[in-house]
């Protein structure tokens, strides 16, 4: 396994480098209440095609969790004494594609049979992630890594986009939370499956085909993957109502098309708009915090190893926190836009308090809170996309959204650290330390992300939720909310 400040940065980095806290939020949409009738969380878990594609999810990402741990500490043994370098490489080949790859999978989404898809996604990393097995090199696992994402990328959108199809528009932010906390709650089970396994004695057949202590992290991982496609594969979609459109394009062109007109969805769209680019702001300022973590618990609040993982542990409890937060406040049908702005606005507070505390007690309060803030932004951000994005344009909203919030975390991994040693010893104290600084500055963005978002939509607060319901402001991916309200 992963030992001394590569581990630690790998931990505190991943969940975020594996999906950038967006990927495996399950969108909808308001549907017809008599199709779907309002259903509790445990119904939701237990019963219909949601619950089977909600485990699927939680399978797939268990499955994600599983070959991400395993690629890390396979790039740690194969990296030797250049480990803390090496394990650079799996989270490389993870993020790449997400910058260029997503808005296909979105395409292809919203093109081609959903199903389908997702089963060839499923069945794709499970053999895959088999062949890890075999991989005797750096750049055999960077290439492989980097097939497992694209797999994963095609997945996402086509899973994302077939949910509102199950549930009822009441149960958005209930839907929403249960598939973060699939996404994220699994990361902790993920850990432990990894080292379980790390502490089971090799078989005979991993001597058979050389392979290392990974193997049998591998083979359970491979299962994963399987149990998702037959989940998926026991779920019937229903048949998706395309409109008629008069400049229905074939060929090699078709696709180009789709991608320019999601693009132009997402930009003339204001309250697309708003919360895509609110969403992959604050994830860019957000990001600083699992940058520097390591840095931060050190150098700031004077914290061993075990105070770490005790920021780490106060980090996924806010977040528990606010996913179940969010799922209520959803369920009492408040206004998801506003409940978005108000947890951008405590997650940029809490890290400007973050930035400013000298103890860990202090530290490990203030992250509570950013946590709680994150949880509730992300669900209710969702919430209000899947409102208003008809089944038409779904797939390549969302790729377009986790596009740009893949950038934005990776801007914001590339600069933290530079700019945390610019910022060293700049300011007379307590702002002579770059780590503080630079969290401070992360802050500030998305503390102004937030207002920002609230004072689009200070117009609307008056605004009764059921006014607003139904409207189909994404109706006409070209009509922007003012030239509705004109009209």
């Amino acid at each position: 396994m992963l030992h001394g400040r590569g581990k630690n940065a790998a931990l505190w980095a991943a969940p975020v480098l594996k999906r950038s806290l967006t990927t495996a939020i399950v969108p909808s949409v308001a549907v017809e209440t008599e199709a779907h009738p309002s259903r509790t969380t445990f119904q939701l878990m237990s019963q219909g095609p949601f619950a089977r594609l909600w485990w699927a999810g939680l399978f797939s990402s268990m499955g994600d969790w599983v070959a991400l741990f395993a690629t890390l500490t396979l790039a740690a043994r194969l990296g030797g004494s250049q480990a803390e370098t090496a394990i650079l490489v799996p989270l490389v080949a993870r993020l790449l594609p997400g910058l260029f790859f997503v808005a296909v999978g979105g395409v292809l989404a919203d093109r081609f049979n959903r199903k389908t898809m997702m089963i060839i996604s499923d069945v794709g990393r499970g053999l895959f992630v088999l062949s890890l097995a075999f991989v005797d090199n750096l750049v055999q696992l960077f290439v492989v890594s980097l097939i497992l994402e694209l797999f994963t990328l095609l997945w996402q959108p086509s899973k994302e986009a077939s949910v509102p199809n199950f549930v009822n528009s009441n149960d958005l932010a209930t839907v929403n939370g249960l598939s973060l906390g699939a996404a994220y709650g699994t990361f902790p089970l993920g850990a432990a499956l990894i080292w379980v396994l790390d502490l089971v004695p090799e078989f005979g057949f991993t001597e058979a085909i050389n392979s290392g202590p990974e193997t049998l992290a591998f083979l359970v991982d491979a299962m994963t993957f399987l149990i998702s496609a037959a989940l998926i594969a026991s779920i019937a979609f229903p048949p998706r109502v395309r409109k008629p459109r008069a400049d229905a394009r074939r060929g090699l062109s078709a696709p180009l098309h789709d991608l320019r007109e999601g693009v132009g969805f997402v930009a003339r769209s204001k309250t697309i708009r708003t919360i895509v680019l609110g969403m992959a702001v604050g994830l860019f300022g957000g990001g600083v915090l699992f940058a520097l973590g390591e840095s931060y618990a050190r150098r700031v609040v004077g914290a061993d190893q075990q105070g770490f993982y005790a920021l780490l542990f106060a980090l996924g409890t806010g977040a528990a926190v606010g996913i179940i937060g969010a799922s209520i406040l959803g369920s009492r049908n408040a206004r998801a836009d506003i409940t978005f702005g108000f947890g951008l606005t405590l997650t940029g507070v809490s890290m400007l308090a973050t930035a400013a505390v000298k103890t860990i007690i202090g530290a490990m309060g203030w992250i509570t809170f950013v946590g709680v803030g994150t949880g509730i932004a992300y669900v209710m951000g969702f919430s209000h996309l899947h409102e208003n994005v008809e089944d038409e344009f779904r797939g390549r909203t969302f790729a377009a959204l986790i596009a740009l919030l893949r950038t934005g975390l990776l801007a914001s991994l590339a600069v933290a650290g530079v700019a945390s040693k610019l910022l060293d010893d700049q300011f007379r104290s307590p702002f002579d330390n770059g780590t503080r600084n630079v969290i401070a500055l992360g802050g500030l963005i998305v503390l102004a992300t937030a207002l920002l978002s609230l004072w689009s939509v200070r117009d609307r607060m008056g605004e009764p939720l059921e006014t607003l319901k139904g409207l189909g402001r994404a109706a006409n991916p070209f009509i922007d909310d003012e030239e509705r309200e004109e009209k």
